[in-house]
């Protein structure tokens, strides 16, 4: 016999017109306020109107009811306490949602539940992932000293690198600590050789392909990238990779301090841009580069990360569980370990921040890799447009661009 359930708002309890706002089940009232507040963040600064003997009224069940129709500071809070955010990246609204039907059964009158602790076993993946992005920033700021018979003439494609067991992690000591900036006479070769060759200059390549050994890296390093099938890995890293190349290319600048990205040795991305003759003049690429290389450092400075949130949200890319060619299974176990990283994040932020200002700052958080995303995009852009300038047979690694430019979600031929 089928069972009708019936929906009540998780912040006021109402039945009426009742279905998921902004992550969660609520009335159409709570949704519309919550929203109000998401449009004007900077100017809401609500004020408990309640005192405690107004506040709380004890009902002969002996359960409290709070007057959140008088109150707009205790509305807020009981919205951000049953889970309410601003979704702003797509992926995180479906697993909010699907967690939301989960629980759609079961009653929490909690006012305002507990803050839990991070577990040892979630701190101890804390600590992995952080000495893996300390390691990984020190490959980036000295990547040029890498063997180039392993990065010029070894694996290109992800299943390759994948298949051939090579840990880029293990190089890691044959790397200085403390890079420093190249020379005058270093830097003009390299303008020069970049003037006439572009993206046929092997530097450039060696930047793509070191990028992609880190990507890989990285992945393997957490547990569940082990039970995912060859073709679910594959997938799942051509998904990401220029996700997390953009995120963690404006991180780093700002890490450094600088305007636009860069990294330690001082060799700038958008200076290659800049020098190429083939697109000089050209005003698309000229905004695609200001817009990717330097504009999404703001975001970055702006919000200023923790290296712990640094470290979560690059879990967080990691476990990404939304490429379109995953299998069921491959999507159902990173979205859990997505579910896993971005409840430590809400827990870390709450610890050190307080109930209210922790899940605002998580949304803060989450943001910038919608920055990502959008960065992305660009990086996509101003390879393809690249690609343009160039007969593709006069790459080292054609195939690679080939299948960079198969795998790309956007399609540039109407911009």
């Amino acid at each position: 016999m089928q069972r009708n359930f019936i929906r009540t708002c998780k912040v006021c309890e109402s039945t009426l017109n009742v279905c998921f706002h902004y992550g969660v089940i609520t009335c159409r009232a709570c949704g519309a306020f919550f929203r109000r507040y998401i449009e004007n963040e900077g100017e809401c600064k609500y004020k408990c109107k309640c005192s405690q003997k107004q506040l709380l009224k004890e009902n002969k069940n002996g359960k409290s009811e709070t007057n959140l129709a008088k109150c707009q500071k205790c509305r807020l809070q009981k919205c951000l306490s049953v889970g309410m955010k601003k979704l702003d990246v797509g992926y995180l609204r479906q697993d909010i949602c699907l967690e939301a039907m989960r629980e759609q059964n079961k009653e929490i009158n909690l006012p305002t539940p507990p803050i839990i602790d991070i577990s040892t076993t979630d701190q101890k993946q804390i600590e992995l992932i952080l000495l893996i992005i300390e390691a990984k920033k020190r490959i980036m700021h000295s990547f040029n000293n890498l063997d180039d018979s392993i990065f010029l003439k070894g694996p290109i494609l992800f299943e390759e690198i994948i298949l051939s067991n090579i840990n880029i992690f293990s190089l890691i000591d044959n790397l200085s600590q403390s890079s420093t900036p190249i020379s005058f006479g270093e830097l003009n070769r390299w303008e020069f050789s970049v003037q006439n060759e572009s993206m046929q200059n092997q530097l450039c390549h060696k930047y793509f392909l070191v990028d992609r050994f880190v990507c890989v890296g990285i992945a393997k390093s957490m547990p569940v990238f082990d039970k995912l099938t060859l073709s679910d890995q594959i997938a799942h890293l051509r998904h990401i990779s220029y996700m997390f190349t953009a995120f963690t290319g404006s991180y780093l600048a700002w890490e450094l301090g600088s305007e636009t990205w860069t990294r330690k040795d001082c060799v700038m991305p958008a200076l290659g841009d800049m020098k190429d003759c083939k697109y000089l003049y050209n005003d698309r690429m000229i905004k695609w580069s200001e817009l990717l290389f330097t504009k999404s450092v703001v975001h970055f400075k702006r919000v200023a990360l923790t290296k712990i949130e640094f470290a979560l949200l690059i879990a967080i890319i990691f476990t990404k569980s939304n490429a379109e060619d995953l299998s069921v299974e491959g999507k159902e176990l990173l979205y859990n370990e997505s579910v896993k990283f971005t409840k430590i994040l809400l827990q870390y932020n709450q610890q050190r921040l307080g109930l209210i200002e922790g899940a605002q700052r998580l949304d803060e958080c989450i943001r910038l890799i919608n920055v990502a995303i959008e960065n992305e995009h660009f990086m996509r852009l101003i390879l393809s447009r690249q690609l343009e300038c160039y007969p593709m047979d006069s790459f080292k690694f054609s195939n690679f661009f080939e299948n960079f430019l198969k795998i790309s979600a956007y399609n540039t031929k109407n911009l």
